[in-house]
C-alpha cells in the first residue's frame, strides 16, 4: 500500500528526475560534438578521437585508417541514438508524460550500457586500463542513474517499454541524421588529415639559435624523423646541440600535442 506524499517531497523528487534527464542528454550531446569537431578550438578543447582510435588500431597492428574510423563511426552512431532517447526522455518529462519519459530514458539507458561496454571491450583489447575503470565507473553510473529514477514517485505497475510507432519512426530518423552528420564528419578528417601522422612540421624560430615545433596529435616518430630532416635541410650552416621536450602541464597550445624546441650553434 502507497502512501501519498507531500507537496515538497514530490517537488524534490522532480528536481532530481530533470537533474538525471538533462545530465545524459547534455551528456551525449558533448560527446557527440568531440566525435564530429575534435582537437582543440576556439572556446573548444576536445580530444582528437580519430587520432586516438588510430593510434589504438596501429598498436595491434592493424594500421589501416579505415578500421579505426569505422569503430569510431560505431561508436559516434550509439552515442547519437543515446543522446536521441534521452533528449526525447527530457521532452516527455517536461510535458508531464512520466510514463512515456521512462521508455525513452530506459531506452536511452540500454544504449548507454551497450557504449561503454563497446568501449571496455576496446579498453581490454588495447591495454589501457585507465579508459576502462572510466568506462566501467560510467556503466554503474548509467544503470544507478536509471534505479534511481524508477524509484523516484514510483506509485504504480511498472510500464512496458515499447514506444508508439510514430515515435519510433522520429526516433530513428533522427538518430540516423546524427549518424550521418558524424560518419561524414569522421572519414572527411581522415581524408583531410591522416597525413599529419607523417608529414614534417616546419620549425618556428623564437629565439637566437632556438627553434619551437609543435606536433599535431596525430605525429608520432615520423613525424619527429622528417622535421628533424626537413630542419636540418633549411638550415645547413647550423649545427643542433640540444632538443628539449616542453612539460606536459606546459603544453597548453594544443590539445594532446607535443611541443619541443632545437637549440643550435652556427657551424664553424
Amino acid at each position: 500500500m502507497f502512501t501519498p506524499e507531500s507537496p515538497k517531497s514530490t517537488a524534490s523528487h522532480q528536481l532530481v528526475r530533470y537533474a538525471i534527464l538533462i545530465y545524459w542528454a547534455i551528456f551525449w550531446l558533448f560527446n557527440l560534438i568531440d566525435k564530429v569537431i575534435g582537437g582543440a578550438h576556439f572556446l573548444w578543447v576536445g580530444r582528437d578521437r580519430f587520432a586516438q582510435f588510430q593510434k589504438y588500431f596501429a598498436s595491434t597492428g592493424l594500421d589501416s585508417p579505415h578500421i579505426a574510423n569505422a569503430a569510431l563511426a560505431v561508436a559516434g552512431a550509439l552515442e547519437a541514438f543515446s543522446l536521441v532517447f534521452f533528449a526525447g526522455a527530457v521532452l516527455h518529462e517536461v510535458r508531464k508524460d512520466r510514463a512515456a519519459s521512462r521508455k525513452w530514458f530506459f531506452l536511452g539507458t540500454i544504449l548507454t550500457l551497450a557504449t561503454f561496454t563497446f568501449f571496455s571491450i576496446g579498453d581490454h583489447w588495447f591495454g589501457d586500463r585507465f579508459e576502462l575503470l572510466e568506462h566501467t565507473l560510467f556503466w554503474f553510473l548509467s544503470l544507478s542513474s536509471w534505479v534511481v529514477l524508477v524509484r523516484l514517485n514510483d506509485s504504480g505497475p511498472p510500464d512496458r517499454v515499447e514506444l508508439p510507432k510514430p515515435q519510433r519512426r522520429m526516433a530513428t530518423v533522427t538518430a540516423s541524421v546524427l549518424v550521418l552528420i558524424t560518419a561524414t564528419a569522421i572519414f572527411t578528417h581522415n581524408r583531410s588529415d591522416f597525413h599529419l601522422r607523417s608529414d614534417a612540421v616546419p620549425a618556428e624560430q623564437v629565439g637566437d639559435n632556438i627553434y619551437k615545433v609543435s606536433f599535431p596529435f596525430l605525429g608520432g616518430s615520423t613525424v619527429f624523423e622528417n622535421s628533424i630532416a626537413e630542419f636540418k635541410a633549411a638550415n645547413p650552416t647550423k649545427d643542433i646541440q640540444h632538443i628539449y621536450t616542453v612539460p606536459k602541464p606546459l603544453r597548453l597550445k594544443k590539445a594532446d600535442a607535443l611541443i619541443f624546441y632545437i637549440f643550435t650553434e652556427d657551424q664553424p
